[in-house]
């Protein structure tokens, strides 16, 4: 358990969560997460005999975004309320990761998630996204801008290539982009929130994903067609993969679906 409040460098961590903390005989403060946020003193918390003297409290101004997802939290505070917005969505998996899991000790699995999701994460700030979802061998992240989805896409799949030309097993991705609105609220409780983004265009590029091979990068027509009028030269690497792609979840629609060789590794 561990409180923070801006300003304050100190973290108070106790093992245990509230339970322990309530049996330590520490104080317990209600609060909404409108209001002010009680940080700690934690100058003569640490016992060196007996029983530790109780944390002082100091009033700090909370702000509820750092208990959010980055961009989609700010949204969502700032309206109050379940919000719209054009996002450009990016998922993002391990290509046959089952056969990784499977030949692999769970400690080794983990470690190759890991680097594989800090290379994800770090593409995806650098081009000014950022990660609502770690989900298993896989990442779901969010854009302003499709041009930076789209850059981001081919970022990572050419620091993967890059890093694993020096190791000894393979790994690869597979991306799926799409653009289009997304209702953004909050979820949850005071004690644990998180953001939910809910629309259409986040399934129909979850879908999308199963259907590129390794490496590949799949996107929609209406990604094209943003890219076409932003960077004609970035839309110009994507070619036809299917025009009359059917996806389970949308019956009578038909999907026109465009992808990135993996030979493609130019990076707009």
């Amino acid at each position: 358990m561990w409180l923070q409040a801006e300003g304050f460098e100190s973290v108070y961590a106790l093992r245990g969560g509230l339970l322990a903390w309530e049996q330590a005989g520490y104080p317990t403060v209600p609060f909404r997460m409108e209001q002010n946020l009680v940080a700690l003193d934690t100058t003569n918390v640490l016992p060196s005999a007996g029983t530790p003297s109780a944390p002082t409290a100091v009033q700090a101004t909370a702000h509820t975004h750092t208990f959010l997802p980055g961009l989609v939290g700010s949204y969502a505070v700032q309206q109050g309320a379940p919000t719209r917005k054009q996002l450009t969505v990016l998922f993002v998996d391990i290509a046959d990761s089952t056969v990784t899991v499977v030949n692999q000790p769970p400690e080794e699995v983990l470690t190759v998630v890991q680097q594989f999701m800090e290379v994800v994460t770090d593409v995806a700030l650098a081009h000014c996204g950022d990660v609502k979802d770690y989900e298993g061998d896989g990442a779901l992240l969010y854009f302003e801008s499709v041009t930076e989805a789209t850059q981001a896409a081919l970022a990572i799949r050419n620091q993967l290539a890059q890093t694993q030309a020096k190791k000894s097993h393979s790994l690869q991705a597979r991306f799926s982009l799409n653009i289009g609105d997304v209702t953004i609220g909050v979820i949850g409780t005071a004690l644990r929130r998180s953001v939910a983004l809910i629309g259409p265009s986040i399934n129909l590029a979850s879908r999308l994903l199963k259907q590129i091979p390794p490496g590949g990068i799949i996107a929609t027509a209406a990604v094209i067609r943003h890219l076409q009028q932003e960077t004609p030269e970035l839309a110009q690497q994507f070619t036809i993969w299917n025009d009359k792609l059917e996806l389970k979840g949308f019956t009578n629609e038909r999907v026109v679906a465009y992808h990135i060789p993996e030979d493609v590794q130019r990076n707009a």
